[in-house]
């Protein structure tokens, strides 16, 4: 959906647009087609978010500028004034604080739905666009997927209890290294993947001069490093998986604790697995 087309001839971009997003990697990274159609749509993005996700918006926008989420909205309270708001943040002292700065409307946008449609589709439904199923399997970040021979696992998320037991992602690389003598694995782990890491570290593995260990220090490594070539990657309801999915990497995501139905990452080579909570 090229959301350039909703805006006649005869009419103008908006003023200015304010964007306040908090959360994890993957839910900023649902939130990149509000991103699109905000940019596409105002003269002016102010998107207040945390710095490690400016990589993932496009900076060749000339309209757009990042703020730090920390910092708050102080740091450009007076360009506020008229200015649309949207946030994933109902606090009501915020949205007085908000108001003080006589900003011209506040879009409410659902953070945490606890049923269907897609996140994606509930943030639009506030804004009164309808989008078609189609673009929930477009690659937010492009479609960048060169094949190679590794197998990437990222056996690991925020919590605990969306990851599904070890055992299944090591039997997943041992058949992988099995399959084919030039077959590699990758394994990644990020900060909040401490236990996921101890469980790698504590197994034994077929052909283990195959495996490889990552711990990315940046969003923007991570990338990086995952566009020199995936054969598949897997991985639980978790950013990285979110974001091999939209590099439009065949990625299969396994849910535990949250419904697919909601938090499917977007993309055009997403496969979802379900697992029920008291898998071993």
């Amino acid at each position: 959906m090229n959301f350039e087309t909703k805006l006649s001839l005869k009419e103008k971009k908006k003023h200015c647009a304010v964007l306040v997003r908090g959360g994890g990697l993957g839910d900023f990274i649902l939130s990149l087609p509000l991103v699109n159609y905000i940019q596409s749509t105002y003269e002016e993005v102010l998107i207040l978010t945390k710095p490690s996700y400016f990589c993932l918006v496009q900076s060749k926008i000339k309209n757009t500028e990042f703020f730090e989420l920390d910092l708050g909205i102080s740091q450009f309270g007076e360009r506020l004034k008229d200015s649309d708001v949207f946030t994933f943040w109902k606090d009501g002292e915020w949205i007085d604080e908000l108001k003080k700065y006589h900003v011209q409307k506040v879009f409410i946008l659902p953070a945490k739905p606890k049923s269907p449609p897609h996140i994606i589709e509930s943030i639009f439904k506030v804004l009164s666009i309808n989008i078609p199923d189609s673009y929930l399997s477009k690659p937010c970040l492009g479609d960048f997927w060169v094949q190679s021979l590794t197998l990437w696992i990222h056996s690991g998320s925020g919590s605990k209890a969306k990851n599904i037991p070890f055992s299944f992602y090591k039997k997943l690389a041992d058949d992988w290294l099995r399959n084919k003598k030039e077959n590699q694995v990758v394994f990644s782990f990020g900060e909040a993947d401490r236990h996921s890491l101890d469980l790698f570290k504590s197994e034994t593995f077929c052909y283990p001069d195959r495996i490889q260990l990552i711990l990315p220090r940046s969003i923007e490594e991570y990338k990086e490093i995952l566009l020199k070539g995936v054969a598949q990657f897997w991985g639980n309801d978790s950013g990285p998986s979110h974001l091999a999915a939209n590099l439009g990497i065949p990625t299969n995501v396994c849910f535990r604790s949250t419904n697919p139905k909601i938090w499917r990452p977007t993309g055009p080579r997403v496969h979802v697995h379900e697992f029920t909570q008291d898998a071993n």
